[in-house]
């Protein structure tokens, strides 16, 4: 959200690939046996993830740039605060990439708001291991990279189940970067 024209600017003037990310196709497999769940892609970007997981299910992505995706049948982009967004009309609250470009503030106003029992909230983002690296796209946008432990606490604080929790490099490898990121899949109780 503090970088609305960082982000702008950045989906305006680079092309990205469609491609959807090796975290998008993790979740697919998790959720491979449910059919027509409703997604909330928060922190949607290109689009790209919300238009697999579109395939199979109805996603709405939310983003805080203005620069949208083109919608399909079964994909709505929207502009919005996906941290106060209501999410109480979602079955898995997805979200790569975004969850180190709030503030501990806004992440925890994000997970509270996730208050629907046996909601799927499905999260890739980079590790406080991961500040001191060299990245690609520069440090010219807000970054708050997260601690494992305080993310297990700030799930565990709102009652939610981990189903899932890796840190590691090798999850999002990018050209010559390869971040130490986390991964997880939590299901509220």
């Amino acid at each position: 959200m503090k970088d609305s024209l960082y982000w702008n600017s950045f989906y305006n003037n680079n092309n990205l690939s469609l491609e959807p990310s090796s975290f998008c196709l993790f979740v697919k497999e998790f959720i491979k046996d449910k059919s027509n769940l409703k997604i909330l892609d928060c922190g949607c970007g290109s689009g790209r993830d919300s238009y697999l997981l579109s395939e199979s299910h109805f996603v709405t992505g939310v983003d805080s740039s203005g620069v949208l995706p083109q919608n399909t049948p079964t994909c709505n982009f929207i502009t919005d605060n996906f941290c106060s967004i209501d999410k109480n009309d979602y079955d898995v609250i997805y979200s790569r990439f975004s969850f180190h470009s709030i503030t501990n503030q806004d992440q925890s106003e994000f997970i509270s708001s996730i208050t629907k029992k046996d909601t799927i909230l499905c999260m890739e983002f980079r590790s406080d291991k991961d500040k001191d690296n060299e990245r690609i796209f520069g440090d010219d946008h807000y970054r708050n990279f997260v601690n494992i432990n305080y993310l297990k606490q700030l799930l565990e604080d709102n009652k939610f189940y981990i189903f899932y929790l890796k840190e590691s490099t090798g999850f999002a490898p990018y050209k010559e970067e390869n971040p130490v990121c986390i991964r997880t899949i939590a299901i509220k109780k």
